[in-house]
């Protein structure tokens, strides 16, 4: 059976059988990782201790940041702690083990229409989605996810174009959404930037105190042709996916991070387009 060990006092990392000592330790990128079969209204990262030890550990094989994807494996941190590795009486290491772990058996035996990752620690955590999964050559399922992009998914607000107050409100706004996206699960993220948008509508019209499907109409009544426009195409469009993950909806697949990175997109383009912000400069 496949180990991985982690020296605590080195940080050294080994891939191999525990009934045989370590071989020289490996380049390898290993990261605490919690598995979401079931996602929650409120998901957090892995439980570590403090050697920053999880349950559930996620060796890298590659990352993309461009396109966002990492491949890798999971393994599963075994009952005793640390295992002697080798035989007796020459047992050369004391180092914390994991077994491979088979991924249908974390999720119980059954896979679900989406599947979620959280990497780092239970408050501090980067979320991906599993996208494709298949065994390789020695039956080790590879996993395939998508991660989400932690960092220039907003445009950079024109602040000289907006009033003070109405800055305060729109920042505020832009913020939950940023934070949203950062740490919570897709349906959360849908509505956090369908309030956004009601925030960003209820400005531009200096309305007050309308809900979004309201603004969408006031806002194309403004026009002399009464066409929608494509604000209001994206306000509208995120206004149907926040109900869609309501319970009353049915017919619809959950809502996965496809839709709630729809919203975000929907989001900065709105602003976009309004000219209140622009894409900083690559």
């Amino acid at each position: 059976m496949k180990n991985l060990g982690i020296d605590q006092d080195t940080g050294d990392i080994y891939i191999g059988s525990s009934d045989r000592r370590p071989d020289q330790p490996q380049q390898v990128s290993v990261f605490p990782v919690k598995v979401w079969g079931e996602l929650a209204d409120a998901i957090s990262g892995p439980e570590i201790d403090a050697s920053f030890i999880s349950d559930y550990v996620f060796q890298e094989l590659s990352f993309d940041p461009v396109s966002q994807i990492r491949r890798g494996y999971v393994w599963r941190k075994m009952d005793s702690q640390p295992q002697n590795w080798g035989h007796p009486p020459r047992q050369d290491a004391r180092l914390i083990t994991f077994q491979y772990q088979g991924f249908l058996g974390i999720l119980g035996g059954k896979l679900p229409t989406q599947v979620m990752f959280t990497f780092g620690s239970q408050s501090n955590f980067t979320i991906g989605e599993l996208v494709h999964f298949e065994p390789d050559a020695i039956g080790q399922e590879l996993l395939t996810i998508k991660m989400r992009p932690q960092f220039g998914f907003l445009p950079r607000l024109k602040k000289s174009e907006i009033d003070e107050d109405d800055l305060r409100r729109l920042e505020t706004a832009l913020n939950n959404v940023s934070m949203g996206h950062r740490s919570s699960p897709p349906a959360s993220v849908i509505d956090r930037c369908r309030d956004a948008l009601t925030v960003v509508l209820s400005i531009a019209l200096n309305i007050r105190d309308k809900d979004l499907g309201e603004l969408i109409k006031k806002y194309d009544a403004s026009f002399n042709n009464n066409q929608r426009t494509v604000v209001t195409n994206l306000a509208h469009t995120v206004s149907r996916l926040h109900a869609r993950a309501k319970p009353a909806e049915s017919g619809y697949p959950p809502v996965s991070d496809r839709q709630a990175e729809l919203a975000v997109g929907a989001v900065a383009e709105v602003l976009i387009s309004l000219r209140w912000a622009e894409w900083a400069p690559s």
